[in-house]
């Protein structure tokens, strides 16, 4: 009988994983990380999905030419660019300041970029890859981001 429930509870939830939307999906399993909330003023409209991106204190606005593009601005410090959240880094930023290794593998159909934070790189933007900047010394992830 336990087993005849256990069946019909993983076939429940396969069927709603198989049903719900990608967004409903990402939704749900990002809940359970917390993702940091910095104190920003939010001119952009529309307001980005996240912003943990964002540093303290800045002023976020959409892109001049690309309101997808949200943008950090912060006295004296380099502005910081959002592409969205189409390679779901937000699922990630739990393993911010862990070792390169907590990384899992990428997902089948996932495009990922693992790069030292302070190495060359190209800059081609692809808005649905995730980089994964990590400290070359300590191998420490510092930044894990779509674009």
């Amino acid at each position: 009988m336990k087993s005849l429930i256990a069946g019909a509870g993983c076939l429940a939830l396969l069927v709603t994983a198989c049903t719900s939307s990608p967004e409903q999906q990402h939704s749900v399993s990002s809940a359970a990380v917390k993702l940091a909330e910095p104190r920003v003023v939010i001119e952009a409209d529309p307001a980005p999905p996240f912003t943990y991106w964002a540093p303290e204190g800045s002023t976020i606005r959409n892109h001049p030419r690309n309101p997808a593009i949200w943008v950090a601005h912060i006295a004296g410090q380099p502005q910081r660019y959002y592409y969205g959240d189409q390679c779901q880094a937000s699922r990630y930023q739990h393993l911010l300041g862990r070792p390169l290794t907590a990384m899992p593998d990428a997902p089948k159909e996932a495009v990922w970029r693992t790069q030292c934070s302070t190495c060359a790189r190209t800059s081609d933007l692809g808005w649905g890859r995730m980089n994964i900047s990590y400290d070359e010394d300590t191998r420490t992830i510092v930044e894990i981001a779509c674009g």
